[in-house]
């Protein structure tokens, strides 16, 4: 599990744990990770990567195929990252962060661990997509595009293990409230995020869950949601014409987050 320490990833975590996994938590806050491993489950692994790093990624994909070899059958890439700005003011350094985080690494940790999933006839990669994946956000230019890759990455993968009991899932939230969201609302991210309700992290759980026990390729977070944005992609053209009318919609509930945050 990357991504481990917070969030989403810790709740998930948690969960595997309750439900006998014994988990490898992964996560690049060594502070955050070594707390979260006393709530995840006294025999949870803990280890500090950043996913940016060629070298760390390289030792933790190491492990994973010699240590773990055997005993890995489920990795759930859920590590994030998000910088908002126009493209036009985001460093370099930025947009590779994003694009390393959320995309490459799990491209790679994929490559990684497929063969011994192949080789036993079993296994499970999940993923944390977004809704991001489906429609562009401006303002958050890359974390679209990493999500967008993300999302094709993993149909493509599902598509070649599809006569096989290796199973794909993405997962793909609207706004759920993590510590991520809240820096997004604050720091002048789309009014997309918050054209619908914000979503909780024990949600976005539920659905990592049904897609353990359905492996459903694409799981929405609420389904509801994915109809108008998927309907949207469908339109890319129109994107722009209504975002003058979504976007006021937007910043209101952007204001209404921001406002309970501050009770």
């Amino acid at each position: 599990m990357t991504g481990a320490a917070s969030g989403i990833g810790l709740e998930v975590a948690t969960r595997l744990h309750r439900r006998g996994h014994e988990v490898i938590a992964v996560d690049r806050n060594a502070v955050q990770l070594q707390a979260a491993t006393s709530r995840i489950g006294g025999d949870t692994v803990a280890i500090d990567c950043d996913l940016a790093d060629p070298a760390q990624l390289a030792l933790l994909i190491g492990e994973l195929t010699t240590t773990w070899r055997e005993s890995l059958d489920v990795v759930v890439c859920n590590a994030g990252v998000i910088a908002p700005g126009d493209l036009v003011d985001v460093d370099p350094a930025t947009i590779d962060l994003q694009l390393d985080v959320m995309l490459r690494s799990v491209i790679h940790l994929t490559r990684a661990v497929l063969p011994q999933f192949l080789e036993r006839d079993r296994g499970h990669l999940l993923a944390t997509v977004s809704m991001g994946g489906i429609i562009a956000l401006p303002t958050s230019a890359t974390y679209s595009a990493s999500k967008a890759g993300l999302r094709a990455f993993l149909a493509a993968v599902n598509a070649e293990v599809y006569a096989t009991n290796v199973h794909v899932s993405g997962i793909y939230p609207s706004a759920v409230d993590t510590p991520m969201l809240l820096k997004e609302a604050e720091g002048g991210g789309s009014p997309l995020n918050f054209f619908g309700a914000v979503r909780s992290i024990d949600e976005v759980a539920d659905a990592y869950e049904r897609a353990i026990e359905s492996h459903r390729l694409e799981n929405y977070v609420p389904y509801s949601d994915s109809l108008t944005t998927r309907l949207l992609n469908a339109f890319p053209a129109l994107t722009p014409k209504l975002l003058p009318i979504v976007n006021r919609i937007g910043e209101r509930g952007r204001q209404r987050y921001l406002a309970n945050h501050r009770h």
